[in-house]
């Protein structure tokens, strides 16, 4: 009998590490505020900028590295896509769009707001700023799988003139996290749970998504990261860390 309990609380406890790594937004919003290398700034001073523009995918050319978010979803990684339209709302924005898993896709709708700003310190460019949003996007609900994806969309961004833009470095020049979603996946009515984590590249020179060490291995030398053979059957086969393979499969 004993034996049997301690199987069961094992069992238990091993339920437990694995429902709390399923959402890892905390813990991704917590390595922000316990950097030294970031000032946590007063957000009501950036809620009147509109970001929908940098926040949204964009096709302004073929195969263009922007127009899709790509990432991953579950314990075996499988691969998710994202194409995103944003709109601003007041302090809020409005999002639609559509997510791909496998052959499934589905209509999303839903909701980003700013939540905090840090500025990275020392800094090459003098002014970098780190936005974390409070994200959630709905599938439609007309079937059994639809649920809600819940996380934290965070933004690296900069003013140019009177406009922002993105930050982004083909050198490797941190931080290389920007547009990245770090969340969740809930099934509709339901306790069922499933890691999402996504961004413009989730493979490539210098390019990887936190948290997902186990994903990815070397290709000839440490910076240019690559999904391991063990995954590719999940999504993966045919994307090409050279070249993004970013199609538009939304329209």
């Amino acid at each position: 009998m004993k034996y049997l309990t301690f199987i069961f609380i094992g069992l238990i406890f091993h339920s437990l590490i694995k429902s709390q790594d399923v959402d890892l937004s905390d813990k991704w919003i917590k390595s922000f505020e316990t950097n030294s290398g970031y000032i946590e700034l007063d957000r009501n001073k950036f809620v009147k900028i509109d970001f929908s523009k940098i926040l949204s995918n964009q096709l302004r050319i073929e195969n263009d590295p922007i127009s899709t978010y790509i990432g991953i979803f579950g314990q075996n990684y499988h691969r998710i896509d994202f194409h995103l339209e944003v709109i601003k709302n007041g302090q809020d924005y409005s999002v639609t769009g559509k997510s791909k898993l496998g052959d499934n896709v589905r209509d999303l709708n839903g909701i980003m707001r700013l939540e905090k700003v840090l500025l990275i310190k020392d800094h090459f460019l003098d002014s970098l700023f780190i936005g974390l949003f409070d994200c959630t996007l709905r599938e439609p609900g007309d079937r059994d799988g639809d649920g809600v994806f819940s996380g934290v969309f965070t933004l690296v961004f900069y003013k140019k003139n009177s406009d922002v833009q993105f930050f982004s470095s083909d050198s490797g020049d941190e931080p290389t996290f920007t547009n990245t979603f770090v969340g969740k996946w809930t099934k509709n009515n339901s306790n069922v749970e499933r890691k999402v984590i996504f961004s413009f590249h989730p493979a490539g020179l210098y390019k990887k998504l936190p948290f997902c060490e186990e994903l990815y291995t070397f290709e000839e030398f440490e910076d240019f990261i690559v999904i391991k053979d063990k995954y590719k059957k999940y999504g993966w086969m045919d994307f090409n860390p050279h070249r993004g393979q970013k199609t538009d499969w939304w329209k």
